[in-house]
């Protein structure tokens, strides 16, 4: 029995390695310019002719989707990836043996070592221990075969040994290192690729580590007249901020380790803390003078006056990672959300802590506010409702000064008692043992971009490292025999159906987004925001419109909702505040049937009952250009291209017309091939295919460019489709209709993928992928139904 066990944590660990590797890949695809499948296929076989390289999107999809690849192809599609910069340009892509690849080579290698092998038990004979010792201003590795567990017992051999059995369940961490600095460490900072980590220094000093090794990278940075209380690396890594004691805030070069520009003055007194906004347009400083204040990193000004309202000492900042907050708390234990475009509050305070605020942080997809204080809590936040989620965290016997997220949403805190504590969010509960190793009160912990190391750092000058050495288990890879056979059956890519959202009254429209959240509409011209994890609503419904809302569309970086409906009228929404941004102009003189935002967000397309195609400027609400009367019947669809070079758009006498953006004319209609009306259309991620459906129930797929069928028509439904939606991946395209039954299939092959998808009891009107393609949500009646999707390599024809 400990034999299989053993195995199972393997293969879990094994599983956890993929995905890990797949999300690594993802933030790199968006940071070079998010470049389509096919994109980085044709690149690929441009940059690398001479050695036939094939990289079709099947093969990136498993990539992305956590499938296991060859080397050969990882490394292929790493170096494609490169070959773009962060603005989308090209670029040369990086020569085998060049140092930005080691960690895919690395990561590669510990994959395979890993990968489950049948009637394989992984036994290794212990080695003999290293001693580990601290020394000012050195740096002792230890030896994987003395690997410190969180209660200070050695770890000694490794796959079968109980302990490490057990390390692999828990997802621990053991020590990978330290560097010891003699004097008091008062925070810590990993750069963009984790290559570098700064830290923030009692002896005025900030430092630069190689956490690979854990050793000094060049001279410390010394400017500052006292303590450095904070470091923060910009997001493209070019811009290292310390502040501290003296009231300045500096910036540097992290390469060169220079300074960057003159020092910015403004604050009255000590600077406590500083962060970048994830665009890296921004940052923010607060301290002891009781003021946050705004800055350009470029021109190292100041953007408009300091921000007011705390009472005391700021000792906290972080940005939500969307950027369309920033929270902000200090000595008054109050916690102040701000919106950084407006620079006003949002709401009123948090109020709960019984003392001083000492820190706070954002998870990772912006859902969750982690906030700690003196009092020796820690507390989870929904920041769309500024109501707590849950009992606080308690475990620390003293003030906790420290929180910080890991990239897959663990929280680790620390504090005075010298502990770290790591936590599941969701379930409030400790993960395992505390960390523990530090002789004095821990004032720093940070996560690498990865999410393999933990640093960190406090009062007995010294700043640890430590290694996942397994992540921790998802809460569904134990407990009943119902949560395993769940997990199980998504592993195997089954689509589980999971529990429905209801509605007050009939759905008219279902959508994502881009954060995750999940929108709905009603016939009774309310619209409503949900978590759809917990299928609990999210405030109050955004309320205006005096009839059904049938539309709604988010702007690319969902900092704008656009809902249209019965009443003829086009309203923008903040959905960070759920306010009213305000109305378009009424320009149709029937009901909108269709809205759309263009790729870059510049143009909302809207059309109608009317006829009629309208374009404006979101920025402005003002109109942006009117595409002539070419249609003669109501106009239920319209699509941007991704390029934003084409606006197709649908009629009800069946015909689907093409327009040119850069001209406002017609760039060709599609045969004549729907009987009736178009009531849907969608352009693939990619933009090399459209599908249409409409009245005839038959879904087409079209060539835009050629303006041609791309293969036969997708026939399965037994009446009129009303709704599609390629996934955000690319790899599925999902269809419903007056039938009740929603289905999957592959663009690519023009295969189906499974069976139907049944058990809406009337016609589905609203179809909408996640926006990392795990969930499918489908509206029918009252009822909103949420599917898992199975990853691209999961899935059976």
């Amino acid at each position: 029995m400990a034999e299989q066990h053993g195995a199972a944590g393997g293969t879990d660990a094994y599983e956890e390695m993929l995905q890990m590797q797949a999300q690594r890949l993802k933030v790199l695809k968006v940071q070079r310019g998010n470049p389509s499948l096919r994109a980085i296929e044709a690149r690929a076989q441009k940059l690398f002719a001479d050695e036939k390289v094939s990289l079709p999107p099947a093969t990136q999809s498993t990539a992305f989707g956590g499938g296991y690849v060859g080397q050969d192809r990882l490394i292929w599609l790493v170096r494609t990836l490169l070959s773009w910069d962060r603005f989308g340009r090209e670029c040369d892509p990086p020569a085998y043996g060049d140092p930005e690849l080691d960690e895919w080579y690395d990561r590669w290698t510990a994959i395979t070592a890993a990968k489950p092998a049948r009637n394989r038990i992984s036994a290794a004979p212990s080695s003999p221990t290293s001693e580990v010792r601290a020394v000012e201003g050195d740096v002792s590795l230890i030896s994987p075969a003395s690997e410190p567990t969180r209660d200070g017992g050695p770890v000694r051999g490794s796959g079968l040994s109980p302990t490490y059995s057990g390390l692999l369940e828990a997802g621990l961490y053991a020590v990978a290192g330290f560097f010891a600095h003699g004097r008091p460490v008062n925070a810590v900072a990993f750069s963009h690729d984790g290559r570098l980590l700064a830290t923030a220094d009692d002896d005025g000093t900030a430092r630069l580590l190689d956490p690979a090794t854990a050793q000094p990278v060049g001279n410390p940075l010394a400017e500052h007249r006292g303590d450095v209380f904070t470091v923060a690396f910009s997001p493209d890594g070019r811009l290292l901020a310390t502040a501290g004691h003296d009231g300045t805030v500096r910036l540097w070069n992290p390469v060169t380790r220079q300074p960057s520009g003159q020092l910015l003055t403004g604050h009255t007194g000590p600077v406590f803390t500083v962060a970048f906004s994830p665009d890296g347009r921004l940052f923010a400083t607060a301290g002891h003078d009781g003021t946050v204040r705004l800055w350009n990193p470029t021109t190292r000004q100041p953007t408009g006056q300091p921000l007011t309202g705390h009472t005391g000492p700021v000792l906290t900042v972080a940005f939500s990672p969307d950027g369309r907050l920033f929270a902000t708390a200090g000595h008054d234990g109050t916690v102040r959300l701000w919106n950084p475009t407006t620079r006003q509050p949002t709401g009123q305070p948090l109020t709960q802590h019984t003392g001083p605020v000492s820190a706070v942080a954002f998870s990772p997809d912006g859902h969750l506010l982690a906030t700690a204080g003196r009092d020796g809590t820690v507390r989870l936040w929904n920041p769309a409702t500024r109501q707590p989620t849950g009992q606080p965290l308690t475990g620390h016997t003293g003030p906790v000064f420290t929180v910080a997220f890991s990239p897959d949403g663990t929280l680790a805190t620390a504090g005075r008692d010298g502990t770290v504590r790591l936590w599941n969010p969701t379930t409030h509960q400790p993960t395992g043992q505390p960390l523990t190793g530090h002789t004095g009160p821990v004032s720093a912990v940070a996560f690498s971009p990865d999410g393999h190391l933990l640093a960190t750092a406090g009062h007995d000058g010294t700043v640890r490292l430590w290694e996942q050495k397994a992540r921790p288990l998802r809460p569904l890879s134990a407990g009943s025999l119902a949560e395993r056979a769940l997990r199980h059956a998504i592993q195997q890519g089954h689509q589980v159906m999971l529990p429905a959202l209801e509605t007050a009254s009939t759905t008219g429209v279902v959508a994502f987004s881009p954060d995750g959240y999940l929108i709905t509409t009603t016939h009774k011209g309310t619209v409503r925001l949900w978590d759809p994890a917990t299928r609990k609503p999210i405030g109050d419904p955004l309320t205006g419109h005096t009839g059904t809302v049938r539309v709604v569309a988010f702007s690319p970086d969902g900092r704008l909702l656009a809902t249209a409906g019965r009443d003829g009228t086009v309203r923008l929404w903040d959905p960070a505040t759920r306010q009213p941004v305000g109305d378009l102009p009424a320009e149709h003189t029937e009901p909108v049937g269709t809205v759309a935002f263009s790729p870059d967000g510049r143009l909302l397309a809207t059309a109608g009952r009317d006829g009629t195609v309208r374009l404006w400027d979101p920025a402005t609400r003002q109109p942006a250009g009117d595409l002539p009367a070419e249609h003669t019947g109501p106009i239920d669809a319209v699509a941007f291209s991704p390029g934003r070079r084409l606006l197709a758009t649908g009629d009800g006498d069946g015909t689907v017309r093409l327009w040119d953006l850069a001209t406002r004319q017609p760039a060709g209609d599609l045969p004549a091939q729907h009987i009736g009306p178009v009531f849907t259309m969608a352009f693939s991620p990619d933009g090399t295919l459209l599908a249409t459906a409409g009245h005839d129930g038959i879904v087409r797929l079209w060539n835009p460019t050629t303006r041609q069928p791309a293969g036969a028509p997708l026939t399965g439904h037994t009446s009129a489709v009303f709704t599609m939606a390629f996934s955000p991946d690319g790899t599925l395209l999902a269809t419903a209709g007056h039938d009740g039954t929603v289905r999957l299939w592959n663009p690519t092959t023009r295969q189906p993928i499974g069976r139907p998808l049944t058990g809406h009891t009337s016609p589905v009107r609203a179809v909408a992928f996640s926006p990392d393609s795990s969930l499918l949500a489908t509206g029918s009646g009252r009822r909103v139904q949420l599917w898992t999707v199975p990853r691209p390599g999961q899935r059976g024809a």
